[in-house]
């Protein structure tokens, strides 16, 4: 088997598990320090950059503090209710649990990591399988001598 192919193995197996997260609803638990979350917010105002985005639904960015009060989150995509996304480098908002609709933290799916674990193997044994006659896997038998 070729070098290449052997050093890019590693790679193809765990580009699909890049896929394999997904959020799970919090409910009343106020998420960890860092956690990257999901949160539906009733409307409010919040400052991107320079920027102050009305009536913002939808904040998604990395806990920076959270108690029985408010959520902090270092903000890096603010959606406002008309459906406008806003990019941020880590603006923090805070958001009273009175406004907190619903937060998700993102997670590692079980399932989704197993079928992705599936399919990525089930695809390197269809590659090796397809290149092992190209790259003469096999034997050959005997001294075959060329044609007179």
């Amino acid at each position: 088997m070729s070098q290449p192919l052997l050093r890019a193995a590693p790679l193809i197996c765990l580009l699909p598990l890049t896929a394999c997260l997904s959020y799970t609803p919090l409910g009343n638990v106020p998420p960890a320090r860092g956690a990257e979350v999901s949160a539906t917010v009733a409307p409010l105002d919040a400052r991107v950059g320079e920027l102050t985005v009305h009536r913002v639904t939808h904040v998604m960015g990395r806990v920076a503090f959270a108690d029985a009060d408010s959520v902090v989150i270092a903000g890096r995509q603010f959606t406002s209710e008309m459906g406008s996304a806003y990019q941020s480098i880590g603006d923090l908002v805070t958001i009273p649990r009175a406004q907190v609709v619903e937060i998700k933290q993102k997670r590692v799916s079980t399932w989704k990591t197993v079928v992705a674990l599936g399919a990525t193997s089930a695809a390197v044994v269809a590659i090796l399988a397809g290149i092992g006659p190209l790259s003469g896997f096999g034997g050959g038998g005997g001294d075959h001598k060329p044609p007179p």
